[in-house]
């Protein structure tokens, strides 16, 4: 695909699809991975104790591509991905909705995308699809992202820590060794729904992210979606009330909490990361200093705190 060697490997992908009783529409996802132009990769699906009905009909997924593992309990979005990111052999992880459906350029774009930039996270765009499979619109109405570089196709995020700048959970494709500043982070069960923005703004805190302009998979709208039900006028989104304290809600927590890591695992994080980075990214943190800022007056003062 990229390099004519038969020397030369592709690094394969995990697919970890957190499932739960949406029995409707996985066939349809999985079908869609596995028509994938890029051919190394792997699917992962975590059923997060679905009702018998539901877990059953994953046992006609036959394929060798496929391990499914089946939860005891409800775990929740977060811990539920972190259960298949355990068993995933993949050097980039995907995390993908169940509801949603790639693109067979999917997989191609975001990796190649990947080793053309040293980043954590790159962020697909998507199109919105119906209950049917109908196409309802190629620009996805929560877009945040619109000022994108026409020949490129990319942009380098620049937002403030935990401002959502990204496509939902599916547009995804993260480094594996990004994924392990996960293992420091406090109160993972909390966060049933929403693991996206926990994960993506963590990983573009410690390693950067891009977003694509290219659409590369159809985010479906169903009527039980946490995020995009409310109605819309042009591009702007009106949540209802409680959504929007939901929200606020996510914005203090996650924020409050990988403050809290950052001092409890200062050591550990400063021996992965090493101190100048550590204290770049725990300033960024505290005072929501534009990373392009940040990078000229907090080097600066890490030099002189480390002497």
């Amino acid at each position: 695909m990229f390099l004519n060697s038969e020397l030369l490997k592709e690094p394969k992908a995990s697919l970890i699809i957190t499932y739960k009783n949406l029995g409707k529409y996985i066939k349809d996802c999985v079908s869609s991975i596995l028509s994938q132009s890029y051919k190394n990769f792997e699917i992962i699906i975590v059923n997060d104790n679905s009702d018998e009905k539901n877990s059953k009909i994953l046992s006609e997924f036959k394929d060798k591509k496929i391990k499914i593992i089946n939860l005891d309990k409800n775990f929740g979005q977060l811990c539920a991905f972190l259960e298949g990111v355990k068993v995933a052999k993949g050097e980039f992880i995907c995390m993908i909705d169940a509801d949603d459906v790639l693109l067979t350029n999917y997989l191609e774009t975001l990796i190649k995308i990947h080793l053309e930039n040293n980043v954590a996270l790159i962020s697909a765009s998507c199109g919105e699809i119906n209950e049917n499979n109908e196409i309802t619109s190629l620009n996805y109405i929560g877009n945040h992202f619109k000022d994108v570089y026409d020949t490129l196709k990319i942009e380098k995020v620049k937002a403030a820590f935990g401002v959502w700048s990204w496509n939902p959970s599916t547009s995804g494709c993260f480094r594996k060794e990004a994924l392990e500043i996960l293992n420091y982070f406090p109160d993972k069960n909390y966060w049933m729904t929403g693991a996206d923005k926990v994960i993506f703004s963590l990983l573009d805190l410690i390693g950067g992210s891009i977003n694509v302009s290219e659409v590369c998979y159809m985010y479906r709208k169903h009527g039980q979606n946490h995020s995009t039900n409310s109605k819309t006028i042009g591009n702007k989104k009106i949540h209802n009330e409680n959504y929007t304290k939901t929200l606020i809600e996510w914005n203090k927590k996650l924020k409050i909490d990988t403050i809290k890591m950052f001092i409890k695992n200062k050591n550990e994080l400063i021996q992965k990361y090493n101190k100048i980075n550590y204290i770049k990214m725990f300033l960024y943190l505290i005072f929501y200093i534009d990373k392009n800022l940040c990078a000229k007056a907090i080097s600066a003062l890490a030099h002189k705190l480390i002497k």
